[in-house]
């Protein structure tokens, strides 16, 4: 049952509901028409309140317009005025009881539509969230992509931020993209990526994340690695990469680009745009 509320049918069925409540005070009140338009019109406002802002916020608006409704005809029949006749005339205490019945159950109705209408939304977000964690794996390399690089190296800044200690990332950028993807076909980029990402993770640590964050252009998070080790990194790195085995059996030599930085304490106020920004910069210098 609770899963039928929560599919677009079962608010449907609800939102027309509601709308024969609405359209029942034309057919059902014998009143002036003024006082069936500004019944309709105080039961859509509510009902809206209702909607929009949930279920308790349309309990209190109903509660405290009955009580105004209701003091106002208690008022003029104790009194028994001219005023009063007006009043009775306009709307009797049986109309008056089945108004304020048909708003509580209105709004009741509302707000559960409204929660029902969160919960699929939250839902929708959840499972968004969800795929986008699924697709966050490069198919082609098994590095992370972009968006879950830009995620674990916030998460790095503010270890360092929050803990001391650092980390440095490498950023290794292969020549000749598009030329060789030109040259030797789709299949053979598949096979030169899959390669990439084989040596990458042969040569670095399984704690040390690998991202690839553009075509050509790919990141390794090393965690607590000082500078000077990441020369050691680089020189296994260019040996394994440079040479290239095609799915054909033929040997091509490969070239790249490389940039490395380290972040630390001194480095606390540099953003991620920043920091990227920096070693993309450097990236022309730096061959191997």
């Amino acid at each position: 049952m609770r899963a039928f509320f929560k599919s677009a049918y079962g608010m449907y069925i609800q939102i027309l509901f509601l709308l024969c409540i609405f359209s029942s005070f034309i057919l059902f009140f014998d009143s002036t028409p003024t006082m069936n338009l500004l019944l309709a019109l105080l039961l859509f406002m509510t009902i809206g309140l209702a909607l929009f802002n949930g279920i308790l916020n349309g309990l209190v608006a109903s509660l405290f317009l009955l009580f105004l409704m209701g003091t106002t005809l208690l008022v003029a029949t104790v009194k028994n005025t001219t005023f009063s006749s007006l009043q009775l005339q306009m709307l009797s205490i049986d109309q008056f009881v089945i108004f304020g019945i048909a708003l509580i159950v209105s709004v009741i109705v509302a707000g559960t539509i409204q929660e029902r209408t969160r919960d699929v939304v939250n839902e929708q977000k959840r499972l968004r969230y969800e795929v986008e964690q699924f697709v966050a794996i490069d198919t082609d390399t098994s590095f992370d992509n972009k968006k879950r690089m830009q995620v674990e190296i916030k998460r790095e800044m503010s270890r360092v931020n929050r803990h001391g200690g650092s980390f440095t990332l490498l950023l290794v950028e292969l020549d000749h993209y598009n030329e060789f993807n030109q040259a030797y076909g789709a299949k053979e980029m598949q096979h030169l990526l899959m390669t990439i990402g084989q040596k990458a993770n042969e040569q670095l640590r399984t704690t040390d994340r690998k991202f690839r964050y553009f075509d050509n252009r790919f990141a390794f998070l090393l965690t607590e690695t000082p500078k000077a080790h990441v020369e050691i990194i680089i020189e296994k790195l260019a040996l394994q990469l440079q040479t290239h085995q095609l799915a054909n059996g033929k040997t091509v030599t490969l070239s790249f680009h490389i940039s490395f930085n380290e972040y630390d304490d001194i480095k606390k106020q540099h953003s991620y745009e920043q920091f990227i920004e920096e070693l993309e910069s450097e990236i022309i210098f730096y061959a191997m």
